[in-house]
């Protein structure tokens, strides 16, 4: 079981309280999630927000991560990282990259999983195997997804 809990300071929620289409109760999978991640590349542990809610597929997840977006809650550049995600096509596990700020993850929760360890888990991965793209990412000057 995560050691995190939630606190306003380590969540993310749209600006209004309606649910999100696919939104179900509870924090261990199975069911999908994601997690902002603010300074990714960063030495040390990286400061995760995360979503605190499980969705049915990972369509619901990236529409969830898409509001978010727009709403101004993640990314200073939220507005354009959603546009990114809108033309993206077939939602499945992924990760949006705001430059050297932010990375948003979105994955998928095993069954008998907290939605914070698979949350960390992708990431710890994903930032792994792309290390030496780091640069490529951080200059790119716009929103990627990977």
């Amino acid at each position: 079981m995560s050691p995190a809990s939630r606190t306003p300071y380590n969540m993310v929620l749209p600006r209004d309280d309606r649910p999100s289409p696919g939104e179900r109760d509870g924090l261990v999978g199975p069911g999908w999630s994601w997690a902002a991640f603010f300074t990714p590349w960063a030495d040390g542990r990286p400061s995760p927000r995360y979503r605190w809610t499980l969705f049915e597929t990972a369509a619901h997840a990236v529409d969830d991560l898409r509001r978010c977006l727009d709403d101004g809650n993640v990314s200073r550049r939220g507005a354009l990282c959603s546009s990114v995600l809108r033309k993206r096509g077939a939602p499945r596990e992924l990760v949006l990259c705001d430059a050297a700020d932010w990375a948003c993850v979105v994955h998928e929760v095993r069954a008998g999983i907290h939605l914070t360890d698979a949350g960390d888990a992708y990431f710890a991965r994903w930032r792994a195997t792309m290390e030496g793209q780091r640069f490529t990412i951080i200059n790119a000057g716009v929103p990627t997804v990977w």
